[in-house]
């Protein structure tokens, strides 16, 4: 990995919160960071993204019914309500027009994800009220505004447990803490904002495609340590956006960054400044567009673009 200063200026927009994926971002790239989140760039649509958003939403519906309904026949019924749902969002329309069969595609990825569910759990059996699917929480940790949206939120054996679901591949041994950065953020968030500063008692990540269930209790000096990290990830964004200089990191990642063509630590010709028009122009010609509105840091999409290759890399 090698680093390179970039002085960022221009409208770039200050961040107000802070999740664990806008988080990754900025540990994973600072550049990168500035530029979805300061700038407001946004990323393309990729079919991994979608898949992940697809599975995620046809769980939700699943676990909104009573649990007699839930059955892997209805959850197939969903499915097809998930897509359709998901695939004629604005942002797909690029996506399907590159993708051939991309409703087909999407279809026997996230059926698989399905199965995966049914081997890892029988949702008849899971005891989650529809107030604990996809529940956003917020929190201030040690100063820093955190803020994020989980998966669920379930009653097991009398432990309350924060679950996440996993579209991409299991980590090797090497990678499984870090795969649990997001859901540590989030049990100490639950307990920074509730009243008795009760954490839950279990972590779970459940990945689908590889039916694999990896779980942790919760311990409050861990939790704390996470939040101290994104602490200090806060107070780094502040001050590189105050001092207008972030850091490009090049990395294995790079080959599926969408600002690749766009970054002078990759890039050996002269780019415009970051934050002018002229640099909006190379990275409109990369086929990016801005988001409308104000963009939330801690409001990031579902899933993460690059989640799937950060696993892929991984392995």
């Amino acid at each position: 990995m090698t680093e390179r200063a970039v002085r960022i200026a221009g409208a770039i927009e200050q961040p107000r919160s802070l999740s664990p994926t806008s988080a990754s971002a900025w540990q994973q790239c600072e550049l990168k960071y500035a530029l979805s989140y300061g700038y407001r760039w946004r990323e393309p649509a990729t079919v991994p993204a979608l898949i992940g958003n697809t599975s995620h939403r046809s769980i939700e519906l699943l676990y909104g019914l009573e649990p007699d309904r839930r059955t892997r026949e209805t959850a197939g019924e969903l499915l097809r309500s998930a897509i359709a749902e998901e695939t004629t969002k604005p942002e797909v329309a690029s996506l399907r027009a590159s993708t051939e069969d991309l409703d087909r595609t999407v279809l026997a990825a996230c059926e698989d994800a399905l199965d995966g569910l049914f081997e890892l759990e029988d949702p008849r059996t899971i005891t989650v009220d529809p107030a604990g699917l996809e529940v956003w929480v917020s929190a201030y940790l040690y100063g820093a505004p955190v803020r994020g949206r989980i998966d669920r939120l379930y009653d097991a054996s009398g432990a309350h447990v924060v679950a996440d679901y996993k579209s991409g591949r299991v980590p090797r041994p090497a990678y499984t803490e870090r795969a649990f950065f997001g859901l540590w953020t989030y049990a100490a968030a639950l307990a920074a904002s509730d009243p008795d500063r009760q954490l839950p008692d279990r972590i779970e990540l459940l990945y689908l495609v590889g039916r694999e269930r990896l779980a942790r209790p919760v311990l409050r000096s861990v939790a704390l340590e996470h939040a101290k990290q994104l602490a200090r990830v806060w107070r780094q964004i502040l001050d590189a956006f105050g001092a207008g200089v972030v850091q490009a990191r090049t990395s294995k990642l790079c080959g599926w960054c969408a600002f690749a063509a766009a970054c002078p630590a990759r890039v050996t010709d002269a780019l415009p400044p970051i934050g002018t028009d002229d640099y909006a122009a190379v990275l409109i010609s990369a086929g990016l567009g801005r988001r409308t509105g104000s963009m939330d840091a801690g409001s990031p999409e579902r899933r993460d673009p690059a989640a799937e290759a950060v696993e892929a890399v991984d392995r």
